[in-house]
């Protein structure tokens, strides 16, 4: 028996890539047949950093992916996956042409994954995830830095390699036989959103209240009377290395009060590299090694009211420089006589901020499920309700018959019944009701409830008809809150390739 085998396919184009270099494109080769759904494309990046401490060993910053809007606006209280790093992808063979052509994969996908993945889902691959937020412990952590929490080994600054499975692009990604066999060479073309990530330090200066879990985990003890300071030890045991803020190769500023004989001038913002970090056994509180004396103590000085706060970086930046796909070849090759799938097409429209917004499209025959996305200006990305009044109901007609028989309130039962409805005939999960996109600055516990960005979803099953049909979108919203800007309907159609 044959075994499959994984196959790595760099991209036909060379790094570095940016946001004018945007275009990605790979070659499936032909004669062979492929499962796709654990294929993946892999970017793959090169963070540097810059410090203008001069420190000895060279400090190592935590960091989080931001994204940018149109208006040129970094935007750090956004959660997206993966995908949405991909704008337009299309899918074409040799052989028979155009299979897939989707344009805004990144709208449609981060809109589904908010109703399709459940906290536990979102939670289980957020290691991989290059928009981080905080975890239980309201630690939030780069995804391409090896942190040492413990010992004295430099933490280290690996690239980042960025997965973005297939079947988040394409609806053939979900296929376990692609019959290159059949349609020849394969070929995709992505357009990435490279103009749009950014990255901001965390644990930076004056996010000692945020960035480091908890603000009693920056407290230290009062140092030893009559010893320089070279060492640290918190006041907070941890129990669970988990919640520590601190790891090796980590810059801090250290201020305190000055005590004792004299006294002592206060320290005040001293920088300094963690070089060790250990923890006492019996009080499971940390020692802090750093790489300087940071106060030298005359006889009967100490420092008390010991606190730390973060340090900025001068610079940090990402260069992509290359691009894989990751797919597993067949071993064993099947008779396939067609190749039957589903698909997006799409049209884009524009509102003019009409609250009582109504118009016609043309929809396929062969269309079954309709998703009108709103995504609003100020992301250009999530399909925000803004104050939750900007869109207050919509409905929808097709070939001049109601598909509900009253307005669709948002946040009525009915409401969330054309979600279920809609999922259900896209063989999606409905895992996630919470309407409203996460905050990964914030803390934990607040990291919904800090958010500004409730989400509506605008979806309903569309009969299949023997010709095109007619289908009317009647909107209504608050002229306060914005009404209807951009939208773009997703039209989920059925495709059938005779090979």
């Amino acid at each position: 028996m044959s075994m499959n085998k994984i196959v790595k396919t760099t991209s036909l184009q060379s790094g570095s890539f940016t946001a004018e270099k945007n275009l990605i494109d790979f070659v499936i080769h032909g004669g062979r047949q492929y499962d796709l759904r654990n294929a993946y494309i892999n970017l793959e990046g090169l963070v540097t950093q810059t410090d203008a401490h001069a420190q000895t060993p060279a400090p190592v910053f935590n960091w989080l992916g931001g994204w940018t809007n149109d208006g040129g606006a970094t935007l750090n209280d956004i959660q997206f996956p993966n995908v949405a790093f991909i704008k337009n992808a299309r899918l074409s063979s040799a052989r028979k042409g155009l299979l897939e052509d989707i344009r805004h994969v990144d709208i449609l996908r981060t809109q589904l994954k908010a109703y399709t993945k459940s906290e536990d889902d979102f939670r289980g691959t957020l290691y991989k995830s290059f928009n981080q937020v905080a975890n239980q412990n309201n630690i939030k952590l780069a995804p391409n830095i090896e942190f040492k929490s413990l010992g004295t080994e430099l933490s280290r600054l690996n690239n980042i390699n960025v997965q973005i499975p297939l079947k988040d692009i394409f609806e053939l990604g979900n296929s376990d036989n692609l019959p290159c066999d059949k349609l020849g060479d394969c070929r995709i073309h992505l357009e990435l959103n490279l103009d749009k990530l950014k990255i901001q330090q965390l644990q930076a200066d004056g996010t000692a209240n945020t960035d480091f879990g908890n603000p009693s985990y920056v407290e230290f003890e009062d140092s030893t009377v009559g010893v320089d300071i070279t060492e640290l030890t918190t006041k907070q045991a941890f129990l669970d290395m988990a919640n520590s803020p601190y790891y090796v190769g980590q810059e801090i500023a250290v201020s305190g009060t000055g005590a004792g004989t004299g006294p002592p001038t206060d320290m005040s913002d001293e920088v300094c590299v963690i070089t060790g970090i250990s923890r006492n056994a019996t009080t499971n509180k940390l020692t802090l090694t750093l790489n300087r004396s940071i106060f030298t103590a005359l006889a009967g000085q100490f420092q008390e009211s010991i606190t730390c706060d973060g340090v900025d970086f001068t610079s940090m930046s990402i260069t992509w420089s290359d691009a894989e796909l990751v797919i597993e070849e067949k071993g064993m090759m099947e008779q396939v006589g067609e190749l039957e799938y589903m698909t997006y097409t799409n049209e884009e429209d524009n509102g003019n901020g009409l609250t009582a917004f109504s118009r016609q499209y043309g929809v396929e025959q062969e269309c079954f499920n309709l998703n009108v996305c709103l995504p609003d200006s100020a992301t250009g990305l999530l399909c925000v309700n803004a104050g939750e009044t900007q869109y207050t109901d919509y409905r929808l007609r097709s070939d001049n018959k109601d598909l509900t028989n009253r307005q669709v309130d948002v946040g009525t039962p009915l409401y969330y019944d054309r979600i279920a409805m809609y999922l259900l005939n896209q063989n999606l999960p409905l895992k996630n009701l919470i309407e409203t996109n996460a905050v990964p600055t914030a803390g934990y516990a607040s990291r919904f409830t800090a958010s500004t960005n409730p989400t509506v979803f605008m979806g309903n099953p569309l009969p299949i008809t023997p010709q095109r049909k007619q289908l009317q979108v009647s909107i209504d919203g608050d002229a306060a809150a914005g009404g209807v800007d951009k939208l773009i309907l997703y039209k989920s159609v059925v495709r059938n390739v005779k090979l």
